[in-house]
């Protein structure tokens, strides 16, 4: 059977073992859990993310973003009329970084 070692409330490892037995601190695999998730004594969970993962995170969105402004930056062309629904796709889009979940919950406005 699978087991999570389980070390000051996280779970640092998945071995495989013939009973729980084997050495203390173990839980059983199968309650669901994996490595870095935090152990309560009776339900897992995930741990809150950091600073840097944050930054990380918000950086990739913030990649994400760049790519679809770019793609539309020929709209922005002087010798091109932008619509209506392409300036506020690109302002939606600009406007990302500002919304209450951002980095961790994004509502991507639809492409135009």
């Amino acid at each position: 059977m699978k087991a999570h070692v389980i070390e000051n409330g996280k779970v640092t490892n998945t071995i495989e073992v013939d009973s729980l037995d084997f050495m203390p601190n173990l839980i059983d695999a199968s309650l669901g859990g994996k490595i870095g998730d935090l152990w309560d004594g009776s339900v897992f969970s995930e741990p809150a993310p950091t600073a840097e993962d944050i930054a990380v995170m918000a950086a990739s969105v913030r990649k994400e973003r760049d790519s679809l402004i770019a793609a539309t930056d020929y709209y922005a062309l002087t010798d091109v009329t932008m619509n209506a629904e392409m300036t506020t796709y690109r302002q939606a889009l600009r406007d990302i970084t500002a919304q209450a979940g951002f980095p961790n919950e994004i509502t991507w406005p639809e492409e135009v």
